[in-house]
């Protein structure tokens, strides 16, 4: 069994053209057998990280590789962007984006958010 603190494998990282910085922690980046990457994201007020999408052979694509994304908030709250409404989420809820539809977070609030997201290829 491995192991993985709190701040060992994060950066602050201004994605996607967002606003803001928003820390990345990967968990086990490269060390797992799991079809699907793991991360936590912590977002300042203010920060966002922007609509992107992920689908293979597209050169939009922020990705080389389609991919799909679900994301649940453990604090505070975000606003998910790219569909036709911006829907906001609090702590305990999803948003989940097949691969090729634009999505992307901010934090509209005045406090702290942070939320787990989930990436990695669809099945079937």
């Amino acid at each position: 069994m491995r192991m993985q603190r709190r701040g060992e494998d994060a950066l602050d990282w201004r994605m996607y053209r967002g606003e803001g910085q928003v820390q990345v922690e990967r968990y086990f980046r490269a060390s797992t057998r799991l079809a699907a990457s793991v991360m936590f994201y912590h977002l300042e007020p203010g920060a966002e990280e922007g609509v992107h999408h992920h689908l293979a052979d597209d050169p939009a694509s922020c990705s080389t590789d389609s991919a799909d994304e679900m994301y649940v908030v453990t604090r505070g709250e975000v606003v998910v962007t790219g569909g036709p409404e911006p829907i906001v989420l609090r702590e305990g809820d999803a948003a989940y984006a097949p691969h090729g539809v634009p999505h992307g977070v901010r934090n509209d609030s005045r406090a702290p958010a942070e939320l787990v997201l989930v990436y990695g290829p669809p099945l079937g």
